[in-house]
């Protein structure tokens, strides 16, 4: 039976995915989609446990980074831990969020009040609601962002058969990637959420992915927050 169960480690690529550190923009609760913020003094500090982490848990063969700075120095700190240097790949940049990216709800009512007015009624509808996400002007496609998280999937289990590979990225990634390997939909409300600094890992075999952890967080040392539906 344990052939049912397990995989022998040749025939799997693990995927460790990180998010970035906290930035400024997270404190004061602005999307910050491609805008490119650093890291705060509390990022690089998240940045350095999630490294130490990584390096008690886990043997880390390969390092990936959005080029986004907040995501590259996070990987850079992580990597002087773990003896890697981060090699910068775009599919992990974070989602494009479009006219709202860089600001806060009260900018956007004053820029756009109609697409503020969709988007709140959009945080409030039931998990079950068919509405999809309204169309923000300048926002990423979603097909376009699905290609791109798969491809970088596959391109690392092409790389890296039977290794473990860490990415830092973004929140809008990690959520997207949860969501199509649970066979969720791009449009709609995406159920997961991953902390600043957080650690999940996907398992990619033959057969597609399996999410294996999710969000942890105990190397950061603070309380989880109540969370909610966000834009992606």
């Amino acid at each position: 039976m344990l052939d049912l169960l397990e995989a022998a480690p040749s025939e799997v690529t693990r995927l460790i995915l990180v998010r970035h550190g906290r930035t400024a923009h997270n404190v004061q609760g602005r999307i910050q989609g491609r805008t490119d913020v650093p890291l705060d003094a509390e990022g690089r500090e998240e940045a350095r446990r999630a490294g130490e982490w990584l390096r008690e848990h886990y043997a880390v063969q390969a390092l990936y980074s959005s080029p986004l700075s907040r995501a590259h120095e996070t990987a850079v700190i992580i990597g002087e831990r773990l003896g890697l240097e981060p090699r910068v790949s775009d599919d992990l940049i974070e989602f494009d969020f479009g006219l709202v990216s860089d600001r806060d709800g009260g900018e956007l009512a004053q820029l756009d009040p109609d697409l503020y007015r969709q988007l709140r009624e959009w945080l409030t509808v039931s998990w079950d609601s068919p509405m999809i996400r309204p169309r923000i002007p300048g926002m990423e496609d979603e097909g376009a962002f699905r290609a791109r998280l798969v491809a970088f999937w596959e391109a690392i289990q092409r790389a890296h058969p039977g290794q473990t590979v860490a990415a830092v990225t973004h929140g809008g990634v990690i959520k997207g990637m949860f969501t199509l390997i649970a066979g969720g939909d791009l449009r709609r409300h995406l159920p997961f959420w991953a902390d600043n600094a957080s650690i999940s890992v996907i398992d990619f075999s033959r057969g597609g992915g399996t999410i294996c952890l999710f969000n942890e967080r105990s190397h950061l040392g603070q309380p989880l927050k109540p969370r909610r539906y966000i834009i992606l």
